[in-house]
């Protein structure tokens, strides 16, 4: 952890005028967490998110504005299930001495959520867990009109009590979203937001039921090859994972066209919920494929060719005219010992009787 964010932190408390730093928790590329707790021994968390203009190329005010925006429009879900809480924020500027503040700390109060780690296979029954937990969580926001743009694994915290719940970082922005998990019409200017969370709700649920692989990615292939595949229209099959009414579900949640897919995501959490789960598809643990062996290929050195030597390469003039004169010369060898040999077979038939 960054001991300087630690410093500033104790200067800026109390957090909220009663608020107090109790202790690090942990940390990702979204930001620290940081338990919290007030006099009255309340507990509570807060996350903290540095941005700096100057590795971005985006004014200070900029971002500030945009994350500002963004919280606002969260504020309103707070304490809903299945959605990661915001429910206070403040912006602090990083001071810097003798000129205007490139940085600064975007401070956002929470609950105690930890980071979703999916390192090995997750049992079936815990997939289709977070399946109905996170449609849960994108429909109880889509009802209030918020929408989130980037759900992705990354974006997945699991609360207290063991519930997968949906996060929307403040950082969000269209222009510089993560095409991994987006949805092909993101890229113009005019789309639906809401249908384009379904294409990437289910596209997130394509790689949990296909053993960790994202559509059209193979073994040992790179992601970002099989992300431009996707992107510029290639079909691809079902989920190997999933069971076939399961395996239709996410693929109509992830049909290219908008209007194909479902209308919104009532109908998906009515369709998802419908599904059985009586059994373990064999598949699904079968088709796993460890994390170390999904992008071998991207960070796999390729071995240099051996040289081959020419063989339409003319030799010099030189050496061809030697090669010439010495094959000759094996050749009238050759010749002069095959008459020697014919001569003393004659001779030993007439002579040596």
């Amino acid at each position: 952890m960054d001991k300087s964010l630690e410093r500033r932190l104790s200067g800026y408390e109390p957090l909220w005028d009663e608020w107090f730093v109790d202790s690090f928790m942990w940390e990702d590329d979204l930001g620290s967490m940081f338990s919290l707790k007030d006099k009255n021994g309340r507990k509570s968390a807060v996350r903290v998110l540095t941005v700096d203009s100057t590795f971005c190329g985006r004014p200070l005010s900029e971002l500030t504005a945009a994350a500002i925006k963004r919280i606002n429009a969260r504020l309103p879900l707070a304490g809903e299930a299945f959605l990661v809480s915001a429910r206070n924020f403040t912006v602090k500027n990083i001071e810097n001495i003798g000129a205007p503040s490139v940085a600064a700390d975007i401070l956002v109060q929470t609950d105690d959520y930890r980071p979703f780690e999916n390192d090995c296979q997750m049992p079936y029954v815990t997939a289709r867990k977070l399946a109905d937990n996170i449609c849960r969580g994108i429909r109880t926001a889509h009802r209030k009109g918020f929408t989130f743009g980037d759900i992705c694994p990354k974006n997945i915290r699991v609360d207290s009590e063991g519930h997968f719940c949906m996060d929307a970082p403040c950082t969000y922005l269209p222009a510089l979203a993560d095409p991994t998990y987006s949805a092909p019409e993101t890229f113009s200017e005019d789309y639906d937001l809401f249908k384009a969370d379904i294409y990437s709700f289910g596209l997130m649920l394509y790689q949990l039921f296909n053993g960790g692989l994202l559509p059209l990615q193979k073994e040992g292939e790179s992601m970002e090859n099989a992300v431009k595949a996707r992107l510029e229209g290639q079909p691809f099959d079902p989920p190997a994972g999933a069971p076939p009414d399961l395996g239709r579900f996410i693929m109509k949640c992830c049909m290219a066209h908008p209007e194909s897919r479902f209308s919104n995501m009532d109908e998906v959490y009515r369709e998802l919920s419908s599904l059985p789960i009586d059994s373990i598809p064999p598949r699904y643990e079968e088709c796993y494929v460890p994390k170390d062996k999904r992008g071998a290929a991207e960070n796999k050195m390729p071995e240099p060719e051996p040289v081959q030597p020419k063989i339409t390469e003319k030799m010099p003039i030189s050496e061809d005219k030697e090669s010439r004169g010495m094959r000759l010369y094996v050749l009238v060898l050759l010749y002069m010992l095959l008459v020697a040999g014919g001569a003393f077979l004659i001779y030993s038939i007439f002579f040596l009787k």
